[in-house]
């Protein structure tokens, strides 16, 4: 199974989260390309199994929360019909801005098999159910 995991990171939060995500895929004996958003294997991404994409919650104290810097997104090759994993690292709370780019993701024509939230303080909780959520939706499950 091949997971392209993409970030879009500001002071290394998203992309240490990333990093544990893809520690997690590899044990389970994926094949893993783990990419910033604005630096990545457009052939290995397009032919993956699994999208998994995150990026960091923008916002002051949690109000007007969202994605942060989505335009940068708009950078990645199609991701319609692509099972894809969305995942947010946040300070205050990751709903909004979780809303917010699952609600992009739709609208790209993504298959959306998992979300989550992570704390930049404790990262790795609800870790092995959102991993578990994105294996059960990918394309090699089906």
């Amino acid at each position: 199974m091949n997971v392209a995991v993409l970030y879009q990171s500001l002071r290394g939060g998203t992309q240490r989260a990333a990093e544990t995500i893809t520690a997690q895929f590899v044990e389970r004996d994926a094949r893993v390309g783990t990419y910033a958003v604005t630096n990545f294997d457009a052939q290995f991404v397009l032919s993956a199994d699994l999208l998994v994409l995150g990026t960091w919650t923008d916002g002051l104290f949690g109000l007007g929360a969202k994605p942060g810097q989505m335009g940068k997104l708009l950078t990645l090759p199609s991701i319609a019909h692509m099972p894809t994993a969305l995942f947010v690292t946040y300070e205050i709370s990751p709903k909004a801005s979780l809303a917010k780019l699952a609600d992009w993701a739709e609208r790209q024509s993504a298959d959306v098999v998992a979300q989550a939230g992570f704390h930049r303080k404790r990262p790795t909780e609800g870790l092995d159910e959102f991993i578990s959520a994105a294996l059960a939706g990918s394309k090699a499950s089906a």
